[in-house]
């Protein structure tokens, strides 16, 4: 497989000399490139613009976009709606260090829209909201510890990068993970005040829960949409064992509210304590929110006083951001998730196919529109299934597909569509795959 993997990247950097260029010439001044998620073997493409569902790199190819700035343009590329709510925002000014009032529309259309969110705050990233949501939970229970689980991808704050992707030998039992620091450089005291659970495995669950239920402040659930097929029942069961040992559960909807008009939570009918956004609610710009009970939630609100809970931040609610944010989700009625989830069916069905057809080891999961394909013959239970994949694989094929104009994630993992797409779109893409692959596997 090596000489087929050389050939692959031979090719890409063949295609590519200029993106070359650029990666050489930002290692002078950046440790790398601009942001980890950006980097793959051998270096990351540099893109110029986007239009609808593609992507034009500076070489001037082509890419029908099916990573979708990590599932964040579910519009796709300079939407209209998008562009001209930003360019009225820019007529009036930046941002002023005060409200504009549309933060209340967006909020407003939030909480109409996802039966458990009573009030909501709005941050610049994932990571401060559910900074914000924990710090919520600890307060309000009088509780330090949380349970995460693991696998579970949550920001880049101490409290939860832990046992993010731990390696499976220092894992510990199945059915009793350890906490695993993920990054270097946490707070050694960030690790025991974790307790890691087990996707899937109710019974698991319940007793961990139950034995710690007195230190728990909350459990926050990354429903991992698209990535291993975590059930409704499973996820309902979560819900109700915090209720039943009163610890406050977080649902991460970050990527998941990509689901449907009310997200996960709406769709399985589950109705959390807190919830955090990201991703598509700022309609490609940085913004991102957590919202929920009201009782929580106040504890942000100085009006009749400090409470001793305090969230902000100079781009927090940023006014830019917030007309995106409220432009997107005007356009994501119930009609555009139905034709968006359609066609997320179409694509994975076909891929299925050509995998079944050629005997591949590898497995298509998807939730909606977010979908990633799996180099690996084991049932997707939990975290430990996936870490069994073929990475390798995924590197082949990802760089395979870039020669056949397709951008998907250099890990297969957490694609997406968008609604600029069509059933050519996804045709194209099973075809091209079926190409990839045969590619990929060549002996």
């Amino acid at each position: 497989m090596g000489d087929i993997t050389d050939s692959i990247e031979q090719s890409f950097r063949k295609a590519s000399p200029r993106s070359a260029e650029e990666f050489e010439r930002g290692r002078e001044f950046m440790p790398g490139v601009a942001k980890g998620a950006y980097f793959y073997r051998p270096y990351p493409l540099v893109i110029e613009r986007g239009d609808g569902c593609h992507l034009h790199d500076i070489e001037g190819r082509r890419y029908v976009d099916f990573h979708n700035h990590h599932t964040v343009q579910i519009l796709g590329h300079r939407h209209p709606a998008i562009v001209e709510a930003v360019n009225q925002q820019m007529e009036r000014g930046i941002a002023f260090g005060a409200p504009i009032g549309t933060e209340t529309d967006l909020a407003e259309e939030i909480c109409r829209r996802v039966e458990s969110i009573e009030r909501v705050r709005f941050c610049t990233s994932g990571t401060e909201a559910t900074l914000h949501a924990i710090r919520l939970a600890r307060g309000f229970r009088g509780r330090s510890k949380i349970a995460k689980f693991e696998g579970g991808y949550h920001g880049s704050h101490d409290a939860v990068e832990v046992s993010v992707s731990p390696p499976l030998d220092r894992a510990g039992p199945d059915t009793a993970p350890y906490s695993v620091p993920t990054a270097g450089g946490i707070s050694p005291s960030a690790i025991d005040e974790v307790i890691v659970l087990p996707y899937n495995d109710t019974a698991a669950v319940e007793r961990i829960v139950s034995t710690h239920a007195e230190q728990l402040s909350c459990v926050i659930l990354d429903p991992k949409a698209g990535i291993l097929p975590v059930s409704d029942e499973f996820i309902r069961a979560v819900r109700e064992i915090t209720r039943k040992h009163d610890v406050l559960m977080i649902l991460d909807e970050i990527v998941a509210f990509r689901l449907g008009p009310s997200g996960l939570q709406g769709a399985y009918n589950v109705q959390p304590d807190l919830t955090t956004y990201g991703k598509i609610v700022g309609g490609g710009f940085p913004l991102a929110a957590l919202g929920g009970r009201t009782d929580i939630m106040n504890l942000f609100d100085p009006t009749d006083g400090p409470t001793g809970f305090f969230q902000s931040g100079t781009y927090s609610a940023h006014p830019i951001a917030i007309v995106a944010g409220l432009a997107m989700l005007r356009e994501l009625t119930p009609a555009a998730f139905e034709r968006l989830n359609s066609l997320a069916e179409r694509l994975c069905s076909g891929l299925r196919e050509v995998i079944e057809q050629r005997g591949v080891a590898a497995q298509v999961v998807n939730l909606g529109s977010v979908f990633s394909i799996a180099f690996t013959s084991h049932e997707l239970k939990s975290y430990r299934q996936l870490a069994t994949s073929d990475g390798a694989m995924a590197h082949r094929m990802h760089l395979a597909l870039l020669e056949e104009g397709y951008l998907m994630s250099h890990t297969m993992g957490m694609n997406s569509l968008s609604l600029a797409m069509d059933k050519s779109h996804i045709d194209g893409l099973i075809a091209a795959f079926d190409r990839a692959l045969k590619r990929a596997e060549a002996a």
